[in-house]
């Protein structure tokens, strides 16, 4: 649930999220309304009930409400509508703070939990709009929260106007006044509480999606240089510690600067797109990894993978690369790959890099579309022919 609410927050136009906005807060507006209603019918109850202030905002909640159904009427129609809507947004925001705003005041702001209501208002509003329209909405509200106060210091109006003495017995609320208060404050606080989970809910998506973005290639969606380093460090440390075997390939992408100059570099980036998906295809994830480490580079590590395992691994790449053909602007090529392997046996993650990029050096001076394989640094590297 909490998934498809963040994913709406994603996804949502304007206009859909001041419907959300509005559709969630006129329900409170009427049972607000009913529950004011049933006090001023109940003889006990209207006694401690200042009757005109309650009436005026039964009035506030009745303009309110037909306010709400207008937005409605003019959102519905257009709630698909991408266009940003600032004015319409301010409007919903100022219309649902000032009547929160009322309820607060008339029933008293400190001395309730309608200031938990308020503070929950605010979060939902901070999760649904852009900070400029509820900054100006926070404005409106606050200034009616300060300008009451000011008339209540100066002794013109009174505190919490809604109610008067006989709403207590002694010190203590009667219970009708206990039970609203608690309700009020209750409420608040759940909404407060759901809200700061799911905006801590969003910090930590967004805290993912960025260490993701930090070590993923944006083109072809494979872990970048930065990410495939720490994993071959991590790897040859485990490969010490285990004496297990690994192998390191790196593959490089033949005359691809022809395929940019023939066909455009959008052509170029469907071709590492494409690679990059057969690289995933030919490995066994998520043991292994495939990564994008330069231009037209890749590696490939392999955990547990002898040199003769990955000559396994390496045939299937070309095979794969041999049986897909490129289409661009009506001609058909074909990509062929050079492929340096190295297998790791005690050295440091340095030496390895570079024996596998000696090896891959090999395989492109011996004519490419080949691969080249080596058990450690000596110089008596052997080749296998693709």
């Amino acid at each position: 649930m909490r998934q498809k609410f963040e994913h709406f927050l994603d996804e949502a136009n304007p206009a859909s999220r001041c419907l959300l906005a509005v559709l969630a807060s006129t329900p409170f507006y009427i049972a607000y309304w009913f529950i004011n209603l049933a006090g001023l019918l109940d003889p006990a109850v209207r006694m401690g009930l200042r009757q005109p202030v309650v009436w005026t905002l039964q009035g506030a909640l009745v303009i309110s409400t037909g306010l709400s159904i207008g937005f409605v009427a003019w959102l519905w129609p257009r709630r698909r509508d991408p266009r940003p809507m600032p004015r319409l947004s301010l409007a919903v925001t100022v219309n649902i703070g000032v009547i929160y705003t009322l309820i607060a005041l008339f029933s008293g702001t400190f001395t309730t939990g309608a200031n938990m209501t308020l503070l929950g208002v605010l979060a939902i509003g901070l999760l649904l709009f852009d900070l400029r329209t509820m900054w100006l909405s926070f404005l409106v509200c606050t200034g009616l929260l300060v300008g009451y106060d000011l008339f209540v210091i100066a002794g013109h109006v009174p505190y919490a106007p809604a109610i008067t003495r006989l709403a207590f017995q002694g010190p203590e609320p009667q219970w009708w006044w206990a039970v609203w208060r608690n309700v009020v404050f209750y409420a608040g606080l759940t909404v407060i509480a759901t809200m700061l989970l799911v905006m801590f809910g969003r910090l930590d998506a967004q805290h993912r999606k960025l260490n993701k973005l930090s070590y993923t290639d944006v083109l072809t969606g494979l872990p970048n240089r930065r990410y495939f380093m720490d994993r071959l460090h991590a790897e040859v440390a485990r490969q010490g510690r285990t004496a297990q075997p690994l192998s390191l390939m790196l593959i490089d992408a033949d005359h691809f600067k022809r395929v940019n100059d023939s066909h455009g570099h959008a052509v170029g980036d469907e071709v590492l797109t494409v690679l990059a998906r057969l690289l995933g295809e030919s490995v066994r994830t998520p043991t292994d990894l495939a990564a994008r480490v330069g231009g037209e580079e890749f590696a490939v590590l392999l955990p547990d993978t002898t040199v003769d395992e990955a000559e396994a691994v390496s045939w299937r790449i070309h095979s794969r690369l041999a049986a897909h053909a490129f289409q661009a602007a009506g001609h058909t090529f074909h990509l062929t790959v050079s492929i340096g392997v190295a297998q790791c046996r005690g050295q440091s993650a340095e030496v390895v890099l570079k024996q596998a990029d000696r090896n891959l050096y090999r395989a492109k001076q011996e004519g490419r579309n080949r691969s080249i394989y080596s058990v450690d640094s000596a110089p008596d590297a052997s080749e296998v022919g693709a």
